[in-house]
């Protein structure tokens, strides 16, 4: 009994063994047909994945809900080849103009383009039109290429290379004009940009006499101040290059201050350098009319006559008029009233103001120069001494 008891053990013992061993046996299979997945080279295409932590991620990214594998494939489809009004379907799956155009063995001649540009890629039911084309040489964007162009004008022959044209993009032939065999066009960039920039405005320097001062004396009143604006200019650029500027606008934020200088100049010094001028004090005198009138100095020179066109303006810009005369504003300034007549008393002209001068009052051969509205009254006072009242 206990021996046929150790034969049935022993024989359940060896199918127990046996079932182990099967396990274990599938185990290293599946382990072994994993590794061996994992460095498969594959011939048909197949996906091919670096280790098993790829490997499992891109199968579920691939996998269906089921966990079966779905590998996509591009669905072929038709274009359409144009060859001087022949037309032929090429079934591709994808690529460019010049795979289809492989694909249907058609060898472009030595003068026939393309349309789309071979390197266009291919899309679903395109038509591909092959006519009599011009070798061209474009240059755009900083590269140069040869092409057959279709015939046509300069824009269309651009764009079939596959280059876009903006809106104030320049070239040197008209976009219009037709191509011709050999043509070298040059397509240029241009850009615009506006900047805003902030310049000083320099401030002026204005002398004033000071009778307060001695002669050389000088003495700062006020300081002078820069002014400040804004320049907005449009700056235009050709192929990335600044071309040039154009100002859009100024605005003036700060208005600039004059440097005021007092300057010391006695009257002595005033009228040195002109002969026969002489000049003195103030006091009164009595006029034409028989009026007392005071005045701040007296000038004593040469003094002549001049006449001009009506409507003629004068150095301060008014028209010239009889009361209005001409002087060296060094010496007596403009805007300054006058009375003046003869030294000797023959002549009188009467109530002036100074609003113009010319070559012989800033040379010094006179100290005046009388307006008369015709050239019989400036004749007829030809030139005599004068006394010039500097009025208060």
């Amino acid at each position: 009994m206990l021996k046929k008891f150790s034969q049935k053990r022993l024989i359940l013992l060896f199918v127990i063994a046996l079932c182990l061993a099967l396990v274990v046996t599938s185990v290293f299979s599946v382990t072994a047909v994993s590794a061996g997945q994992n460095e498969a080279k594959a011939n048909d295409g197949s996906l091919l994945f670096e280790d098993n932590t790829e490997m499992s991620d891109n199968l579920a990214k691939a996998g269906n809900s089921n966990g079966s594998l779905d590998i996509k494939t591009d669905k072929p489809y038709d274009v359409v080849i144009v060859n001087d009004g022949v037309k032929q379907k090429v079934n591709v799956a994808q690529g460019t103009v010049a795979d289809a155009l492989n694909s249907a063995k058609v060898i472009l001649g030595t003068k026939q383009a393309v349309s789309p540009a071979p390197n266009t890629p291919l899309e679903e039911n395109m038509i591909i039109k092959i006519s009599d084309g011009a070798n061209v040489t474009i240059t755009a964007d900083g590269k140069t290429r040869a092409t057959v162009a279709p015939l046509g004008n300069i824009a269309q022959a651009i764009k079939e290379t596959g280059c876009s044209i903006g809106r104030e993009d320049v070239c040197n032939y008209d976009f219009g004009d037709l191509i011709t065999e050999g043509i070298d066009i040059k397509l240029q960039r241009v850009t615009y940009q506006e900047v805003t920039e902030s310049e000083e405005i320099p401030f002026d320097t204005v002398t004033k006499i000071d009778s307060d001062l001695d002669e050389g004396e000088t003495r700062v009143e006020t300081d002078g101040e820069n002014g400040l604006k804004e320049i907005t200019k449009r700056v235009r650029y050709v192929d990335g290059k600044e071309s040039d500027t154009q100002i859009v606008s100024e605005n003036v934020t700060k208005e600039p201050v004059d440097k005021v200088v007092l300057e010391g100049q006695p009257e002595t010094a005033q009228t040195a350098g002109f002969e026969g001028l002489s000049s003195s004090g103030g006091s009164t005198f009595v006029d034409e009319n028989g009026n007392t009138v005071s005045y701040s100095r007296i000038i004593t020179g040469s003094g002549t006559a001049y006449t001009a066109a009506p409507g003629a303006c004068t150095a301060t810009g008014v028209p010239a008029y009889q009361g209005g005369v001409a002087v060296n504003p060094n010496i007596i300034p403009y805007g300054t009233r006058l009375y003046i007549e003869a030294s000797d008393g023959s002549y009188v002209y009467g109530y002036a103001t100074a609003v113009d001068t010319g070559g012989a009052l800033m040379s010094g051969s006179a100290i005046v120069d009388l307006f008369y509205p015709t050239y019989d009254q400036c004749v007829n006072f030809g030139r005599r001494n004068v006394n010039i009242y500097v009025l208060s």
